[in-house]
């Protein structure tokens, strides 16, 4: 029995309420039975690992704990995860990803191999690594990781001519955007987006928690340019502990960010199948330059729809 994609799933329960810290889901397992679970309560409060193994109890003892993030070794608001799990009994250590917080870094995975439990890392095919990408990001950073979204018929339109909405992608795609939602601490949307769409921008067609909406519109920044309240939002988002912001953007946001320099680190573009002849395009105004600032990472397809991740060329957790 694996438990780490449901031990994910718990993460996202924590990003609502345990920043600046990182998310983080776990669970305990004993012959082939969950015995516990919990993900990262608030500052100063439990880590998952210890929810999971006081829900576990006695039960812990020689079972096995899948956790997403490597367990901390160091003496914070709490006390060391790994000397918890050390004492519980814990013959197995299945982890996600190696925590990079110079404090931790392979020292709690290195203690525990020295306590004489076993510890397998794997990546669910990428999603772990995926979802601590914006935790690596603010820990070298200090600023939320920010991921532009973008939905378009294969003629490249967003909206129809009007700007109304217009439904593009299928299920499959529908049901990983709100999946990348449960990653996110925040949705923004520009204020058009916002009066025309009305989007509910919450997660419905898989299990975690609804990010914070943030509508970026002149009524509410007012600090001059749109560069100057792109950054006057970052900062404000920042100091609450964000660490990943996705913004589904209208045409017009989309252009005031490429714009930008560094306004953004990963660009998902979605294309469906979908041919509408004319309509709202989002890159009407934005110049074919802005793919020499970015590399293709990956491509796949969702359903019908085909998918490209951009990532910006930068050096991965550094400015």
């Amino acid at each position: 029995m694996h438990e780490l994609p449901h031990a994910l799933e718990l993460a996202t329960y924590a990003i609502k309420n345990c920043r600046p810290n990182p998310a983080v889901g776990a669970v305990v397992v004993k012959n082939g039975t969950v015995v516990g679970e919990g993900y990262t309560q608030e500052p100063g409060n439990a880590h998952a690992e210890i929810v999971a193994l006081k829900n576990a109890g006695e039960n812990a003892k020689d079972a096995e704990l899948y956790v997403t993030l490597e367990p901390c070794s160091h003496y914070g608001r709490t006390p060391p995860c790994t000397d918890a799990i050390i004492k519980a009994g814990i013959k197995k250590v299945y982890y996600g990803y190696i925590d990079p917080n110079s404090q931790v870094a392979g020292n709690g995975i290195e203690k525990l191999k020295q306590a004489g439990i076993e510890t397998v890392r794997e990546s669910l095919d990428g999603q772990i690594d995926s979802f601590y990408e914006s935790y690596l990001w603010f820990v070298k950073n200090k600023t939320p990781f920010i991921t532009l979204k973008i939905a378009q018929t294969i003629d490249g339109f967003i909206a129809n001519s009007d700007r109304s909405p217009l439904k593009i992608t299928g299920k499959e795609s529908q049901t990983e955007l709100h999946r990348l939602r449960s990653f996110c601490d925040a949705v923004v949307v520009g204020g058009s987006t916002f009066r025309f769409d009305n989007p509910q921008l919450t997660v419905r067609k898989v299990k975690g928690a609804n990010p914070q909406k943030i509508i970026f519109s002149r009524d509410n920044f007012k600090g001059g340019t749109f560069e100057e309240n792109w950054s006057l939002m970052l900062a404000d988002c920042a100091k609450k502990g964000m660490h990943h912001i996705l913004v589904e953007a209208g045409a017009t946001f989309a252009k005031n960010l490429f714009e930008m320099p560094n306004s953004f680190q990963r660009f998902l573009l979605w294309t469906s199948p979908l041919r509408i002849g004319k309509g709202l395009d989002w890159n009407a105004n934005i110049s074919n330059d802005w793919q020499k600032k970015f590399t293709l990472r990956k491509t796949y397809m969702q359903g019908n729809d085909f998918c490209e991740e951009f990532i910006a060329n930068i050096k991965r957790g550094l400015k």
